[in-house]
């Protein structure tokens, strides 16, 4: 088996995979293990390398994770996008497995100091898919010079990749939900698409460990496997809980600043909140084929790349094509429930 951010993946799904990917999943491997041997430099979370940049090719572009807290989903999407920087995946890290879960603003000013630890002080472009995008937006919403000053340019450029916050008419999950729905956003990453998780109901009333256990077997005998062992699975739906918990509490604030807005069309991920929020500047929004599993997948994926592209300034990046008004209100929790 081999890491994927905080889980393992099995040999046989390892095959399939392509040179990125597989590369990915071994650096990742690497930082496990030193972590886990004591090496007090390394860590399973933070910022992960996702493509190395050329010497003068300026400040990096930056993934924050989505809701599962990996960013094994970006790997293909980082050797895709135009130009040489330097791209930067933040994974969750210790602080979204506290016992209480944080708060969005707490994790972006958490994630912008791991940057400025590592010698970023201004992302070329802050980024996100999902539950991504509100942590993104909010870093470049908090994001201020070395000095301690809001910057005065306009603000970092930020992609939302099919991103919406929590409906405002939408209350907290039950417990019960949230594990149907922790399990249902692994079957999605995977490519297994759902009405309804094929579990039954009395299994989402069990303790959390036993659970996860008995929908893996339910789902195991019907020949759909997530893949995770289960103490993996376990501190991922502690990821998946803090994380959804963190974002039901959130109320995204105006901003100025370049704002460029991917939707799906086939995802409830609505841009409308993020155009009402939008000070000075227009958004740019693009509505791309898909749904929401399949956004960072070929061939949309390539379109999410050259809007990263754009987004940095890289000369002769293709311009985002297809812009479209947003599509209408969600009246259902968002597809923002994607963990790799």
């Amino acid at each position: 088996m081999a890491e994927q951010g905080a889980e393992k993946v099995p040999a046989a799904r390892i095959e399939a995979l392509s040179p990125a990917k597989r590369a990915l999943l071994d650096s990742l491997a690497r930082r496990r293990k030193s972590a886990t041997s004591g090496d007090p430099t390394a860590s399973a979370g933070g910022p992960v390398r996702l493509r190395s940049g050329a010497a003068d090719s300026g400040e990096p572009i930056v993934l924050v994770h989505p809701i599962g807290g990996g960013v094994f989903c970006y790997a293909e999407l980082s050797g895709l996008i135009p130009g040489d920087r330097e791209v930067i995946g933040l994974a969750a890290d210790r602080f979204l497995r506290q016992a209480a879960p944080p708060s969005v603003e707490e994790l972006a000013d958490h994630y912008l100091g791991l940057l400025r630890d590592r010698g970023v002080d201004r992302p070329a472009v802050l980024a996100g898919w999902s539950f991504g995008g509100v942590v993104a937006y909010e870093m470049a919403r908090r994001h201020t010079t070395p000095a301690g000053t809001p910057a005065q340019d306009g603000g970092v450029p930020v992609v939302l990749i099919d991103s919406a916050p929590w409906p405002r008419q939408t209350g907290a999950w039950s417990r019960a939900t949230m594990l149907e729905m922790f399990v249902e956003d692994l079957l999605g990453s995977g490519g297994v698409t759902v009405d309804r998780v094929p579990v039954e109901p009395a299994v989402w009333q069990l303790p959390v460990p036993d659970a996860l256990a008995a929908a893996a077997r339910q789902l195991t005998a019907r020949g759909l496997d997530l893949g995770l062992p289960h103490a993996d699975m376990t501190d991922r739906y502690t990821v998946f809980a803090h994380a959804t918990a963190a974002m039901q509490r959130h109320r995204p604030r105006p901003r100025s600043g370049p704002l460029t807005l991917l939707h799906a069309e086939h995802s409830q991920a609505y841009p409308d909140t993020w155009t009402a929020l939008a000070r000075d500047i227009a958004p740019t929004v693009l509505r791309v084929p898909g749904d929401h599993f399949s956004v960072l997948r070929p061939p949309t994926v390539h379109r999410v790349a050259e809007a990263l592209g754009q987004a940095a300034g890289v000369p002769d990046s293709p311009a985002p094509r297809s812009p479209a008004p947003a599509s209408g209100p969600a009246t259902t929790p968002p597809q923002h429930r994607s963990t790799r």
